[in-house]
């Protein structure tokens, strides 16, 4: 399920606005299922206000509790819902890359930009939040009530103020040296994006959309890098981490299946049988 699209056409879910290139967002995460598997097309900026999720990535495993923040990168995950926090109440801000570039350039003098972090690689980037960027989100609340034409003006120097005081915090200089390489148009290489993201049940387009390239400069650039088609690689890689967890935890087939992008588990099992001999169920016996 691609985050954006479900916020954006489901409005009596998802309080919403929008002014420019951003998609302002307060809501109650509506998730029922105890695990779904979701992706970021665009960087989104969340502040978590009550309740929590567990994320996965991967062999990676983040906690979402309350009063935290994070970017969160284009990518795929799993969302889980933690047993003892059912609720989870947040503030999310969508950003496109050129209007972040933008802000990024208008603050550029006032950052703390040298001697900053190798840029992180994570799905997932933690931001400190201290009082006044606590104080930036809460005033943005009430605007999401208000009945009558929003100012956008005023919303978009809240906004500002907002990722400003972001920027700013010293413990932040992950996040600074992500948005540093936007702005300076730095190009996530594509085996850094499929090696975190080939386990996701995502079509080729949607891949594309996740290392930041058309359709056409997606295939060119795989089939350069990886020397094969996108259809066969991601298959083989699917199956070697399906081995492998079979291989190495007690997780049901199902499970491994859902988690190496197989909706259906007779498709899996049947793919499997195909790339090692015998069933799933067979070969963990």
């Amino acid at each position: 399920m691609d985050l954006y699209k479900f916020h954006t056409s489901n409005p009596a879910i998802f309080q919403q606005f929008s002014i420019k290139d951003i998609l302002f967002l307060y809501y109650n995460c509506p998730q029922k299922e105890k695990i779904v598997q979701l992706h970021s097309s665009f960087n989104q900026f969340v502040f978590s206000l009550s309740g929590g999720r567990i994320f996965h990535q991967g062999e990676l495993t983040y906690h979402v509790n309350k009063h935290s923040g994070y970017l969160l990168r284009r990518a795929g995950f799993l969302q889980e819902m933690n047993d003892d926090i059912k609720g989870w109440k947040l503030l999310a801000f969508y950003l496109k890359d050129d209007y972040l570039k933008k802000i990024f350039d208008e603050f550029r003098e006032h950052l703390p930009l040298r001697d900053l972090p190798p840029v992180p690689k994570e799905m997932m980037i933690p931001m400190s939040i201290n009082d006044r960027i606590r104080d930036c989100y809460f005033s943005l609340i009430p605007y999401f009530k208000q009945k009558t034409s929003l100012p956008e003006e005023i919303l978009e120097i809240k906004l500002k103020e907002l990722l400003y005081n972001v920027f700013i915090h010293p413990d932040n200089l992950q996040l600074l040296s992500y948005i540093n390489s936007l702005a300076d148009g730095y190009e996530t290489p594509i085996w850094e994006v499929m090696e975190a993201n080939y386990m996701y049940s995502l079509n080729l387009s949607e891949y594309a959309h996740l290392t930041n390239r058309s359709l056409s400069t997606f295939k060119r650039d795989f089939a350069e890098y990886y020397g094969t088609t996108p259809g066969k690689w991601l298959s083989a890689k699917r199956m070697e981490r399906a081995k492998r967890l079979i291989d190495t935890t007690q997780k049901p087939i199902g499970e491994i299946a859902f988690e190496n992008g197989f909706n259906n588990l007779s498709h899996f099992s049947r793919v499997f049988k195909d790339k090692y001999g015998v069933s799933p169920t067979l070969y963990r016996k």
